[in-house]
């Protein structure tokens, strides 16, 4: 039996003892993130959101199999929020994150049918070559997720109704719980409204990431905020195959969603923490540059600086060989530029001979 197969659907239920420790540590896992990114100069607030939407984007995309150009992506969201210049845009990449950041600067307002019709238009500007597809509209015929070989294929799941009107009054449903019902807290109702959402189905693609945004904004209006703090996607994406395992699972079995709601509470902590790791690293970057305003850097410094402060990729210090092949230059000039910027307490050293690496200085 599908749940939406139950007499009771969808009236879903919970265990609310057992969800509420895990509730706790999301909640505490989120708050400083919230208040920290208030404090932050808004240039500063714009850079924390848009690493973050770059990381949802190419997250959200990946988890339906699809795979976007990283340089297009972020050219589409500097442009966007207005912090630097675009050096690639695509059409597809530009309505895709106009898609993520109009619906989470709208989280305050009610999700309405012609929300999702204009997205999923904006979603899908360029149509699919080798199927036809209902764009801007729920979908109008079954819908089931299968995999194998034809003949011999598994079937995961079949969401309700098997035409457009049937899904029509699924959704109004749900917008109408969405926009009216209250939960104990909204972190609960961001979970049951992307689980709901991703039941019903209701387009013949998008759904994955329509209930995330769904999902967003649940957490985004929770928080009383409007713009991206962590990326939901990015740990779905880490957790894709316990993910789909889970939802299987719980779309297959009665209206008790205990288990799913504890998993996504789970990810919204973990998105936190690792959001908050960022915003440390942002921190750092504004302390760096107030300490160093007078320090004479070229542009080859300058771009293994930014690297250092804002990746994971030089944790442990970069070599000069890999300084060289950063900079595009010659090994002498890289080694009269790391010597330069140990000399003015930019870098430190660590190790020696072949092993020698270069390290932000800490002060």
């Amino acid at each position: 039996m599908w749940i939406w197969e139950n007499k009771s659907w969808p009236d879903f239920h919970y265990d609310l003892t057992k969800i509420t420790p895990v509730l706790e540590e999301t909640v505490r896992a989120v708050a400083p993130l919230v208040l920290l990114s208030k404090d932050l100069e808004s240039t500063k607030q714009l850079e924390l959101e848009s690493h973050i939407l770059l990381d949802e984007a190419l997250s959200t995309a990946k988890i339906e199999g699809e795979i976007l150009d990283r340089e297009s992506v972020r050219s589409s969201i500097v442009n966007r929020l207005g912090i630097s210049k675009a050096t690639r845009l695509s059409k597809s990449s530009q309505a895709f994150v106009d898609v993520l950041l109009e619906s989470i600067r709208q989280s305050h307002s009610a999700l309405t049918e012609q929300n999702l019709f204009k997205w999923h238009h904006m979603l899908f500007i360029e149509k699919p070559l080798l199927y036809t597809m209902v764009i801007g509209d729920y979908r109008n015929e079954r819908m089931q997720v299968v995999s194998g070989r034809f003949g011999k294929q598994t079937v995961h799941f079949e969401a309700p109704c098997q035409n457009r009107d049937g899904v029509a009054e699924e959704m109004q449903q749900f917008l109408n719980w969405l926009e009216n019902e209250s939960c104990p807290s909204g972190y609960i109702k961001a979970a049951i409204a992307k689980f709901w959402f991703v039941t019903i189905h209701p387009f013949d693609d998008g759904n994955g990431r329509f209930s995330r945004l769904i999902a967003e904004r649940c957490l985004a209006e929770t928080e009383n905020t409007n713009v991206r703090l962590y990326s939901l996607s990015t740990e779905i994406e880490r957790n894709k195959i316990e993910y789909y395992e889970l939802l299987e699972k719980c779309q297959s079995g009665d209206m008790d969603i205990t288990e799913w709601i504890i998993w996504f509470l789970t990810q919204v902590k973990l998105a936190a923490m690792s959001s908050m790791k960022r915003l440390d690293k942002i921190r750092l970057s504004t302390l760096f540059w107030d300490q160093h305003k007078e320090t004479a850097i070229n542009d080859r410094q300058r771009k293994l600086i930014i690297r250092l402060l804002e990746t994971n990729d030089f944790a442990e210090g970069v070599s000069r060989r890999k300084y060289k092949n950063l900079a595009k230059t010659s090994d002498p000039t890289a080694a009269r530029d790391l010597k330069d910027l140990f000399d003015k307490s930019v870098l430190d050293v660590v190790g020696a001979g072949r092993s020698t690496k270069y390290v932000l200085k800490q002060r």
